[in-house]
């Protein structure tokens, strides 16, 4: 036999009263703290070293554990036995969280929630990705790095260090060395460049947390070390190419025809 629904008026939606004056909303308190993770992921790309990322992430841990605190000692509708559950859950937020909304009746969302954030921001902080970098990744990630990224006005992302290095060096063969000392990473390219030999250095500053600096430093060629404009303009030219004296041309141009007119 076949059921129909019928309305009832019975059946309606229930709109809440709005919250008096200084009365505390327990449900968007809890969501506060399931979304605290979010917000760590969100606020850490503010962060500009590990002091200040470290500072972020104790402030986002410590909220976490202080919402949790605050919202069981000003919770007035849970009896004995369920206060004492949940007070041993305040140190594990995710499980405080599943048996809060359990006790309320409101299934258990923000438990699992929080859970997922927690993971995600645990594997995507800064602190466990510098976990990841080392001699061999700091090379493949260089090569792969755009040159704007070295202080040049270079609108063409696809132009990475690596495909500039391949154009300056004979064959586009180079070799490449990592050194590490302290959060500077020396990464030297050597090869041969017109038939003579050829070594570049580029140093990478990474604190253990984030990037912080890539700096074109030393270039040697022929065995002669380049020094002063020397060393700048050499810079230029392997890692923005011809267009640098392209550039130098038509400012040159535009000099002598502002010179012309005076």
């Amino acid at each position: 036999m076949q059921q129909v629904w019928q309305y009832s008026p019975e059946q309606k939606f229930v709109i809440k009263p709005r919250l008096a004056r200084g009365e505390r909303s327990t449900g968007g308190g809890l969501w506060f703290i399931t979304l605290l993770p979010l917000i760590g992921m969100v606020m850490e790309s503010f962060a500009v070293d590990k002091y200040s990322g470290a500072v972020l992430w104790l402030m986002v841990i410590g909220l976490m554990f202080f919402g949790c605190y605050a919202d069981l000692r000003h919770a007035d509708d849970l009896d004995d036995m369920t206060r004492q559950g949940l007070k041993k859950a305040v140190l594990i937020p995710p499980l405080y969280l599943y048996r809060r909304d359990k006790a309320r009746g409101v299934g258990t969302t923000k438990g699992i929630v929080m859970g997922i954030l927690m993971v995600a921001a645990f594997f995507s902080n800064g602190f466990v990705k510098g976990l990841t970098v080392d001699a061999d990744s700091i090379i493949d990630r260089l090569e792969m790095t755009p040159v704007s990224v070295l202080g040049y006005k270079e609108p063409d992302d696809d132009k990475t260090i690596g495909s500039q290095l391949e154009g300056w060096f004979d064959d586009s063969k180079y070799e490449s060395d990592c050194t590490h000392t302290g959060d500077i990473y020396a990464v030297t390219y050597s090869g041969t460049h017109e038939g003579k030999t050829a070594e570049i250095t580029v140093n990478v500053e990474h604190d253990g947390y984030i990037f912080k600096d890539i700096t074109p430093e030393g270039i040697t060629l022929d065995g002669k070390e380049l020094e002063d404009d020397e060393l700048k303009d050499m810079q230029k030219t392997i890692f923005v190419g011809d267009e640098a004296d392209d550039e130098e041309k038509n400012s040159e141009v535009s000099s002598e025809k502002a010179s012309e007119k005076e």
